[in-house]
């Protein structure tokens, strides 16, 4: 069975169809396209600099492209981030923006108290109807704390926190806000390997849950054991897309992320065929991709 024939339009989440995003004179996407099925994972890779955050930023209302749409169940989404949030569409960001001082627990209270349906005078004179919404609120993350593998630290300021437990913080998060799809830039730049796996593993535990993703990242055996499907991007344009083999094996892909000669590439291919692995590479930084 084709994959058109597997998903249809009835099941696009989210499609993103002819975006453009043009700074002055400088394009940094040109007619980029992606769908998003239900309980499926994309990943997004490419070089530094080849529009993936900016796409990001256009999927969620930060940016107005300059030309295309974005759409969101069929209806295209608007060009203010909190409507965007607020019709189901989440993100985590590549240098991780909790809110330092506050507690774990509060952190995620901020992404759920979007979902709250409080009136202004239960919340102005703390009523029944208030403390019933905030005492759900708090058994909510409370769950999604112990989703992300964070049980326990309700109390503890994020600022405290080790680097992975921050990203799984940062998640939590955009859980709370009950989104369909999930956005995730570079979630695991900065980890181990054993904590590189265990974001591979929460991230199939959110798929499973029903919300679909999207996923940035330079580590391609990460993707490439990670996602259904994968698109490059190079210079602001889809290079390839299609599944982790296809895009594994085409010499394009390779040379243009890895930036060598094709002879390069094809030994590269060789020896990866002969001894059954991937080719890994992580972007020489750890700060915002420089899409503009």
């Amino acid at each position: 069975m084709s994959a058109a024939a597997r998903h249809s339009a009835a099941d696009t989440v989210l499609e993103a169809t002819g975006v453009s995003m043009i700074f002055g004179g400088l394009t940094a996407l040109n007619d980029v396209s992606l769908t998003l099925h239900e309980g499926r994972i994309v990943g997004l890779i490419g070089p530094n600099g080849a529009g993936k955050t900016t796409l990001f930023n256009c999927l969620t209302g930060l940016y107005t492209p300059t030309r295309g749409a974005v759409r969101l169940h069929g209806r295209e989404l608007p060009h203010d981030s909190a409507r965007v949030t607020m019709a189901g569409v989440a993100r985590t960001f590549q240098n991780i923006r909790l809110f330092p001082n506050m507690t774990v627990v509060e952190n995620v209270l901020v992404g759920r108290h979007i979902r709250m349906r409080q009136g202004p005078i239960a919340s102005l004179f703390h009523g029944p109807v208030f403390h019933r919404g905030e005492a759900a609120a708090r058994q909510r993350s409370a769950e999604l704390l112990e989703f992300v593998g964070l049980s326990g630290l309700d109390d503890e300021v994020a600022r405290n926190l080790p680097y992975g437990d921050q990203r799984r913080l940062e998640i939590a998060r955009a859980l709370a806000t009950e989104p369909d799809v999930l956005l995730l830039d570079e979630p695991t730049a900065g980890m181990n390997p054993q904590e590189t796996e265990a974001a591979r593993q929460l991230i199939f535990r959110i798929r499973d849950t029903g919300v679909s993703a999207v996923v940035i990242e330079h580590d391609t055996k990460f993707i490439f054991g990670l996602c259904d499907t994968v698109s490059v991007l190079v210079q602001g344009e889809v290079l390839v897309e299609g599944s982790p083999d296809t895009v594994r094996d085409d010499p394009r892909v390779i040379e243009a992320y890895l930036g060598k000669p094709r002879e390069e590439v094809e030994a590269s291919l060789t020896e990866a065929a002969a001894g059954g692995n991937v080719i890994e590479h992580r972007g020489p930084g750890t700060g915002e991709e420089n899409d503009a």
